[in-house]
């Protein structure tokens, strides 16, 4: 039995938070049998609304955009919630203190995969502010992990590709070759594994374009969820 009701804070961007909504459901078919779909709570952001307040110095604003969502979440029924993106997770240290909801963490449920892969060496693709960040940095190296990230221009590439394209659900052979080529590259560094570090890059690349181990955030953030609503040990 579904025991709990999963909550979702996705639109950033949309097609990937579509994604979201048809893993968990066919994660709970593979479960409970095709005659059932997953218990969800959605609140799908603008995602101007999100941008341009995570573009603004302060960061107060956004933090609280992000707590009224979740307490929206909660009023309509969530029992816990995921914040479908890994970028916005560099916002929750400093919000998880005001939720209200247990939050399933993409950060924390993706460095249990790697963790569990015996790798110690990662290759890490997303947004800007992902590959230049710390929080999926120091959550590795508190394991032992070493985390790898493209070249500055690389990462600026990137970074625009998901914004002009991906997040608008457009993918491009073009584009996949590029990804491919810095993956590869990585891999060349001495990276063991990808951590596909942006929710909307697996719906460009997947296991079969690249040399090395795949970690589909997306993939493992909906495993987690599912089990955390059927009360599994996550």
């Amino acid at each position: 039995m579904q025991n709990k009701t999963i909550g979702l804070i996705g639109g950033i961007g949309w097609a990937s938070s579509a994604e979201y909504y048809r893993m968990i459901n066919e994660l709970m078919v593979e479960r409970m049998g095709i005659a059932h779909s997953a218990r969800i709570i959605l609140s799908s952001l603008n995602q101007f609304d999100f941008t341009s307040r995570a573009a603004l110095a302060s960061p107060l604003l956004i933090e609280d955009f992000l707590v009224d969502e979740v307490a929206r979440l909660k009023a309509a029924g969530a029992d816990f919630f995921l914040l479908c993106a890994n970028g916005a997770h560099r916002f929750v240290p400093a919000i998880l203190p005001r939720l209200g909801l247990p939050l399933i963490s993409i950060i924390e449920a993706c460095a249990q995969k790697v963790e569990a892969a015996q790798i110690s060496r990662v290759a890490l693709l997303g947004v800007k502010q992902t590959m230049s960040g710390h929080f999926y940095h120091d959550r590795l190296a508190a394991s032992g992990i070493t985390t790898l990230t493209p070249t500055v221009a690389e990462q600026n590439v990137i970074h625009d590709i998901i914004y002009t394209e991906l997040i608008h659900n457009r993918m491009t052979a073009n584009s996949r070759r590029i990804f491919v080529d810095i993956i590869e590259k990585l891999a060349q560094a001495g990276a063991e594994g990808v951590i596909l570090g942006c929710t909307e890059i697996p719906l460009l690349i997947d296991q079969h374009h690249v040399s090395i181990p795949v970690f589909n955030t997306n993939a493992i953030h909906c495993e987690a969820a599912v089990a955390f609503a059927f009360d599994d040990s996550v």
